[in-house]
């Protein structure tokens, strides 16, 4: 197998990352746009080992599963990777990669994968955008990275995005193209004021007071979904103290407040500390405080202090969690952790750790805050 040699391919699935996976001359090739059953001409551009990456050059015969992508850009911006496939068959692909992740990197034989949540919207459905400017010759191109990741797409609308974002995008690119520069552009929806440091954010009829260079989740319909999903979680007995790492403004800290009592909000975001203090004051809530700082180093504050904690909330970054934070949530000893993750092979890799240090995951599942896309969220409920 030889760089630019052409494989007719016969796509068996789709592997966690969003690329179809086919075989040839004892290759796993991956490939990206095609879908489950494609009959796909591809040309190799990258060979290893193990693997070979292909591109697309035609389908000869579609899957069933494929459909009509929405996006004029789809193919080129990297942002979307299954506008291709039709929307029911996405949710089975993910919950299968869930498996897999789990199963691979986690070391789980059979994990307790649940059946995944849909979005409500599958399109139209994120509250909040980041976009890439890059100035050129003839002016600046504003959009996102393209699938290579080492050019801008400059795009007037995305489909993924709520229409008040869209607005948003035009008038910057109209009205303000004097100004851009090689810097981020972040637009949230309902919003159109990008002077201000605060946005509200609208779950379960709570308001949420997030500043704009923080973090909120970005699924307008499925975020209230997903509190119930953490709340239900905590189980019916109410507990003695509850940790909330990585907790922003606050969200999943004051829907638990009435679950425990005491809540403690851990977030090293000085701002969204601040914001989330805000947000407790005006819903009324009373036994729950936040600490700006590091997760690790509060904890290990209090092992020495030997404070009891009845149930920790991790919600981390994508690249999950560093060895030393989760020898300081072990070293706790909960004796039950809920793991919220938007990226399922680091929370299997901590899974995996915590599973060797007395946890067992009881429960995983997957909600599509992200349609359309490769990504998937996971909640897992690990106890000792």
């Amino acid at each position: 197998m030889q760089i630019k040699d052409h494989y007719t391919l016969n796509i068996e699935s789709v592997a966690f990352g969003g690329h179809g996976v086919g075989r040839a001359d004892g290759f796993v090739i991956f490939v990206p746009f095609t879908a489950p059953d494609d009959i796909a001409e591809i040309e190799i551009v990258e060979r290893k080992k193990k693997f070979a990456r292909g591109r697309l050059l035609k389908i000869i015969e579609p899957s069933l599963q494929r459909t009509q992508p929405l996006c004029r850009y789809y193919g080129r911006c990297g942002g979307c990777s299954y506008q291709h496939i039709h929307y029911e068959h996405q949710l089975k692909i993910k919950k299968k990669q869930v498996e897999e992740v789990f199963s691979g990197i986690g070391g789980i034989l059979q994990p307790p994968v649940c059946e995944i949540i849909p979005s409500p919207q599958s399109y139209a459905y994120r509250g909040k955008a980041q976009l890439h400017v890059a100035k050129t010759t003839g002016g600046f191109k504003c959009g996102f990275m393209d699938v290579s990741g080492g050019r801008v797409v400059d795009i007037e609308r995305c489909e993924i995005m709520d229409e008040t974002i869209n607005d948003q995008i035009r008038q910057a690119r109209t009205g303000q193209s004097a100004s851009l520069d090689n810097a981020d552009l972040t637009f949230w929806s309902g919003s159109p004021d990008r002077s201000t440091e605060s946005i509200v954010r609208v779950v379960k009829g709570r308001e949420f007071l997030v500043p704009c260079t923080g973090f909120f989740q970005a699924n307008l319909y499925l975020t209230g979904r997903m509190v119930e999903e953490v709340c239900s979680l905590s189980g019916p007995k109410k507990r003695g103290t509850i940790i909330d790492a990585c907790c922003g403004s606050g969200l999943f800290s004051l829907f638990l407040a009435s679950y425990a009592e005491r809540v403690m909000g851990v977030e090293i975001n000085e701002q969204s500390i601040q914001y989330a203090r805000v947000n407790a004051g005006k819903q009324g809530i009373q036994n729950a405080e936040f600490i700006c700082g590091d997760i690790e180093a509060v904890l290990r504050d209090r092992i020495r202090k030997k404070d009891a904690v009845d149930l920790m909330v991790l919600d981390p970054p994508r690249t999950g969690l560093s060895p030393e934070t989760l020898a300081a949530i072990s070293g706790l000893d909960a004796p039950d952790i809920i793991y919220i993750s938007c990226n399922p092979a680091t929370q299997a890799r901590d899974v995996k750790y915590l599973s060797g240090h007395g946890y067992r995951l009881r429960k995983l599942q997957p909600l599509d805050m992200f349609p359309q896309t490769e990504h998937v969220e996971t909640i897992g409920l690990l106890q000792r």
